[in-house]
């Protein structure tokens, strides 16, 4: 990100702080990239989980430079598997959202194609400028919906099991278990959990989510595990 030497500025994470003002005392709230014109710009957030997305509202700078949010594309990308963060930019399943001409004054309410889905939020310039953002909100339901209303209790929840399989996906954390029905059980509780995966050997639980490719073309062979895939 751009650093000035005359004020305080530009962390990426200004643009999810909740604030879509642009100064607060002798600092610039926005995300404020460098202008390299090597490269298109971009920012990214990640939604922790994947979401069927709506809406995404996108603030830019009200006191001037409104041409530093223009010409550029909103992108929602789905991770492939296995999940390398950052790196699944360039290999996930991309869906358009929105193109933007014009500049942005001073904020823009994008509607999403119906079903698109993902977990990151990208923001790109067509162009070698600078982009700059004040603000990012993203409106849309987590897949996992019934599990995080509470609604266990009124909706069926099952996991398909795989005897002597490990998965290839993103791993959200790995804990000690009992059995694989214990690991199981932490995976339904968890919101953002597809997949149990149970180590007999160590006992060792790992949790995983699901990206694009989260079907049985994920799964590998190893006697020494069994996985659960949350349904």
């Amino acid at each position: 990100m751009y650093v000035p030497g005359y004020y305080n500025c530009c962390l990426s994470e200004y643009a999810v702080d909740g604030n879509i003002t642009t100064w607060v005392y002798q600092d610039m709230i926005c995300a404020h990239s460098s202008r390299t014109n090597i490269q298109q710009e971009w920012w990214v957030v990640d939604l922790r989980n994947v979401y069927v997305i709506k809406e995404i509202e996108i603030y830019g700078r009200t006191d001037c430079c409104r041409d530093d949010l223009s010409n550029f594309d909103v992108d929602v990308i789905m991770p492939t598997c296995p999940s390398n963060g950052w790196n699944d930019l360039t290999d996930g399943d991309v869906s358009r959202c929105h193109y933007q001409t014009g500049e942005v004054n001073p904020s823009i309410r994008i509607t999403c194609p119906s079903n698109t889905r993902g977990r990151y939020v990208r923001i790109k310039r067509r162009d070698m400028q600078a982009l700059v953002i004040c603000e990012v909100q993203v409106n849309g339901d987590q897949l996992n919906s019934t599990r995080k209303s509470g609604l266990l209790s009124t909706v069926a929840v099952y996991a398909r099991g795989h005897i002597g399989y490990g998965y290839v996906g993103p791993v959200i954390e790995t804990l000690a278990a009992l059995s694989h029905i214990y690991c199981t059980c932490v995976c339904i509780m968890r919101t953002d959990c597809y997949t149990s995966e149970f180590d007999r050997n160590t006992n060792d639980c790992t949790l995983k989510g699901e990206c694009t490719n989260g079907t049985q073309s994920s799964l590998f062979q190893d006697n020494n595990k069994d996985v659960f895939c949350v349904q």
